[in-house]
């Protein structure tokens, strides 16, 4: 459950006896990426359990935490976490965990503009090195207490639209929209899986009438050479 070389989408349903509806249980793989000191570990922890603590250490390589989230009476997910670590000499070592994640929350600072300007790299580096084309993606603008920041909302919206990204803004010191990045980002994944499964029970059909019709057409061939003798 917990290999990172796992990548194959995981989920099954089952049947409530109660009401005879039919209940999905996902499994995805989330990484959180963005430049050392932008609050990665921090939005962490106070999403896992509400902690809070300006002196945290850095992340050395990764750490993973797992969280079980309820989407609605008839979805639920379990969301295995990696946190990575954004120092320089590190960055390379991340690549191995783009490519096996279903999302990724990308965190800058707003006060710090070097984290906003390293945004380009981080999505280059997903891209490189996600399995999935459509890997789904959620900015967040961290540090929103701050009284001054360099990024400005509007800043920060435009380049999500461009990079066709999602975006949200949190305050981890004040608890302040800390669920929303890992609910929107596992609602996002969720819409594409189905949109994704609805286009393959399309072609699947279509397969499958075709392969009837074919059959079809050949019986029909064949009575009438039936009857022609």
């Amino acid at each position: 459950m917990n290999n990172l070389d796992d990548n194959r989408d995981s989920y099954y349903t089952r049947v409530s006896k109660s009401s005879n509806e039919v209940k999905t249980y996902y499994k995805f793989k989330l990484i959180l990426v963005g430049d050392s000191g932008v609050g990665k570990t921090s939005l962490l922890g106070r999403y896992m359990d509400n902690g809070f603590s300006q002196n945290l250490p850095c992340t050395i390589t990764a750490d993973f935490k797992i969280k079980s989230l309820v989407i609605d009476s008839l979805t639920s997910v379990q969301l295995t976490i990696w946190d990575t670590c954004g120092q320089e000499k590190f960055k390379s070592m991340t690549d191995q965990y783009f490519k096996f994640s279903h999302g990724v929350i990308l965190v800058f600072d707003v006060a710090d503009k070097r984290s906003f300007g390293d945004l380009d790299f981080w999505l280059k580096k997903i891209k490189k090195n996600a399995i999935n084309d459509d890997i789904s993606i959620i900015l967040v603008g961290n540090k929103i207490d701050l009284k001054f920041r360099n990024i400005t909302s509007e800043e920060a919206s435009k380049f999500a639209k461009e990079n066709n990204i999602l975006y949200c803004e949190t305050s981890c010191k004040e608890g302040i929209n800390i669920e929303d990045p890992f609910e929107t980002l596992t609602k996002d994944i969720i819409s594409k899986k189905k949109i994704q499964k609805n286009f393959e029970n399309e072609i699947n059909e279509k397969i499958s009438l075709n392969s009837t019709n074919a059959v079809r057409g050949k019986e029909h061939k064949r009575e009438k050479e039936l009857k022609c003798c």
